[in-house]
């Protein structure tokens, strides 16, 4: 565990005016709440080891299920919300992120899903996080195959 983990399970909030450290302590809170739910966290932060700019924040297990998870920390006051803010650009890059997984991997799960988790991070940090859970979304035009 490093210091803002530690920090962070404490009860201690960043200040969020730092967006890396909102990043990360979304990333957490993230990865707490499925935790929280039963999930099992393969990987936080996975890269490719052919190309380390693929990445994918979440690989888990729910039951038999592998669940690729995108975690979207942003400010409450934002224009967009977490589900809004994958663009095309950044859905073409998850794309690619998760047929790098699936190459790399000896076997190839049977089934496997894409969860996206909104932190909804508040504008003081005297106010409670927001943590929306969505399971099982359709972000790709393209079948994964």
């Amino acid at each position: 565990m490093n210091w803002k983990s530690l920090k962070w399970s404490l009860g201690l909030k960043p200040n969020f005016k730092n967006s890396k450290e909102n990043g990360e302590y979304g990333e957490w809170l993230g990865k707490k709440d499925l935790k929280k739910k039963g999930f099992v966290v393969l990987y936080s932060n996975w890269r490719s080891s052919r190309d380390r700019r693929n990445e994918i924040d979440l690989i888990c297990m729910d039951h038999e299920i592998l669940v690729f998870v995108e975690i979207r920390a942003r400010s409450e006051n934002s224009f967009t919300t977490g589900f809004e803010s994958l663009n095309k650009r950044k859905r073409k890059a998850l794309l690619i992120s998760f047929k790098a997984y699936l190459r790399e991997m000896p076997e190839i799960p049977t089934s496997y899903r894409f969860d996206l988790v909104e932190v909804d991070l508040p504008s003081a940090s005297t106010s409670k996080v927001k943590v929306f859970h969505h399971e099982n979304i359709a972000i790709f035009n393209e079948s994964l195959h």
